[in-house]
């Protein structure tokens, strides 16, 4: 036989060795272990299962409140710093670099409805206010026949 052949062969009566100790060994001792164990303290009343079921459950809701407490002011300090270095971007626009420094000093629920409202605000106001039409001059060369 070649090599290849044995080593696959001693691998498979090693994985068959290891589920037979397993399954026929170590797991029987300790469920055994185990249900006695849970059996004794259910009797003595030492563990009570829904009051450890609630103690989980407002161990998770505390943790849970504590990450989104870290998350939250990450995310959404990304995206409201993208909104104020947009506009301070504009350096001609005085106006926008002073709204961006009072947008830094608000809370942050006025920051995120000034963040969706002032650039739909900015928007509108090009669009109110008609730019400066560029001079037109046309040069038509012969007599006009006016």
């Amino acid at each position: 036989m070649s090599q290849e052949i044995l080593f696959l062969l001693f691998m498979v009566f090693e994985l068959a060795a290891i589920l037979s100790l397993y399954q026929f060994v170590i797991i029987p001792r300790i469920a055994k272990k185990t249900n006695n164990l849970f059996e004794e303290r259910m009797l003595n009343k030492t563990w009570d299962i829904p009051t450890m079921l609630e103690d989980y459950t407002e161990h998770l809701m505390v943790n849970f409140v504590e990450i989104v407490k870290k998350i939250v002011p990450e995310i959404m300090g990304g995206y409201l710093s993208a909104g104020t270095r947009q506009l301070k971007a504009d350096p001609e626009n005085a106006m926008a670099v002073a709204t961006a420094d009072f947008l830094e000093d608000l809370p942050l629920p006025a920051r995120l409805v000034a963040n969706k409202l002032l650039p739909r605000l900015q928007e509108a106001m090009h669009q109110a206010v008609p730019s400066d039409p560029q001079p037109s001059v046309s040069y038509k060369p012969g007599l006009d026949k006016r």
